[in-house]
């Protein structure tokens, strides 16, 4: 009777020891962790949340990284936007000059500026960011511009066509073709499948939207490049003594005219861009912010105060002890009563 009673101490002792030892090494994980959970099944509702919040951080992150490649990218745009438009202005300038009489002798070196001018802009609109053109639409990989003989086209159309078919293969290329990129706006689709394109930012650039395409009534073309660089051409063919051939005066003075409406539509895009991209910004600044709430959320969540955490350790400690030194009474004791027996 005795040794069946002791036994059941023994039995009782080992099970709350275990349990002294599992609390101990729960709270010294706590305290080197610092967390108030390590495992799915020590708080199940605290663990579902938490890994609801880390997979919208991870989105958040994700957004974040590919709004900065965005900004880099418009920023890079707005960069060669900003130097066209200082070529407009030296063009501006020569155009002026080449219309005024007293200066006449100098028009087929305004003529040569004018060209190389156009030419500039041309390579300045063929810009990349990292291996992809900037202005090139959806399609980053291949060069956008291609200037040959006066002769500009944009992926492979060319901008001075008066073609119908050719303006609307262009016309669609301009507004249909897009590239997506999830900014967190709440990017979704339709029930079809569709992308809701208010939930997404549209992060493509054409060039041929910046300089204008096609001709006007009057035949001229509405391409700013082509018009600078025709004007050019005018000018370096006046003679020696500065003076124009045949017609081309009244084409010269036409086509300065136009270039002023031109330039000023370039100045309105630019200024787009502008805005779009202190858009992108201000988004990246709340990106940033949701961020940060959600880490402090997480914090919060699975975090626990370094005092709290090592009081609870020196509790543990002091029981475990506690268990060890009353082992010691009841191991004693059993072996006593088994000798006994």
């Amino acid at each position: 009777m005795i040794r069946s009673t002791t036994n059941g101490v023994l039995k009782s002792y080992q099970y709350n020891l275990q349990r002294s030892t599992y609390t101990l090494n729960k709270a010294r994980d706590t305290v080197l962790t610092g967390r108030s959970f390590n495992s799915f099944a020590e708080d199940p509702a605290l663990a579902a949340h938490s890994f609801k919040l880390r997979t919208s951080l991870l989105r958040v992150d994700s957004q974040y990284g590919v709004g900065e490649s965005v900004v880099r990218k418009y920023d890079v745009a707005w960069s060669s936007l900003n130097s066209v438009t200082d070529d407009l202005r030296a063009a501006k300038s020569s155009i002026l000059t080449g219309k005024n009489p007293p200066t006449a002798s100098g028009r087929n070196a305004l003529g040569q500026e004018l060209t190389q001018l156009a030419e500039g802009i041309v390579k300045t609109m063929n810009a990349k960011y990292g291996d992809n053109f900037v202005f090139a639409g959806a399609d980053g990989l291949n060069v956008p511009f291609d200037f040959k003989d006066g002769k500009l086209s944009y992926r492979g159309i060319d901008l001075n066509t008066n073609d119908p078919d050719e303006l609307k293969k262009l016309e669609d290329l301009l507004k249909n073709e897009k590239k997506f990129a999830d900014l967190g706006l709440g990017m979704k689709e339709t029930a079809t499948g569709e992308l809701i394109e208010s939930s997404a930012f549209d992060v493509s650039l054409h060039g041929a939207s910046f300089l204008g395409y096609g001709q006007d009534k009057d035949g001229d073309p509405q391409n700013i490049v082509c018009m600078i660089n025709r004007m050019g051409e005018i000018l370096k063919n006046c003679d020696k003594d500065g003076n124009f051939r045949g017609g081309e005066e009244e084409e010269y003075n036409r086509l300065a005219g136009k270039f002023e409406t031109a330039m000023s539509s370039f100045t309105s895009k630019h200024t787009e861009l502008d805005a779009r991209t202190g858009f992108l910004k201000d988004n990246q600044k709340q990106l940033r912010n949701t961020a940060y709430s959600m880490q402090e959320q997480i914090v919060a969540m699975e975090r626990v105060e370094p005092a709290d955490a090592i009081i609870s350790y020196s509790w543990a400690q002091y029981c475990y002890n506690s268990a060890l030194k009353v082992g010691n009474s009841i191991l004693s004791q059993s072996l006593m009563d088994y000798m006994r027996g």
